[in-house]
């Protein structure tokens, strides 16, 4: 599994509360043999959609790890 970057803040980028619970069901899901739970997560991934707010994460940043989460996913 990837180690998880520190993401950069920017001044309009992703928020951070949202960013940080997907990445977080997102490490466990890769972590876990449950091919159920692994699909729901990787799906969640594909569709998410984060409210941009100031000093958030930079969005390209954010978007390159869960791309490279989605792949570990399956």
């Amino acid at each position: 599994m990837s180690s998880r970057p520190e993401f950069i803040h920017a001044l309009r980028g992703y928020d951070v509360r949202e960013v940080d619970a997907l990445v977080e069901r997102a490490e466990r899901a890769a972590a876990s043999d449950d091919p159920v739970l692994r699909a729901s997560v990787r799906h969640e991934i594909h569709r998410a959609a984060f409210t941009v707010a100031l000093r958030g994460y930079d969005r390209s940043q954010v978007n390159g790890y869960l791309q490279t989460l989605a792949i570990q996913l399956g």
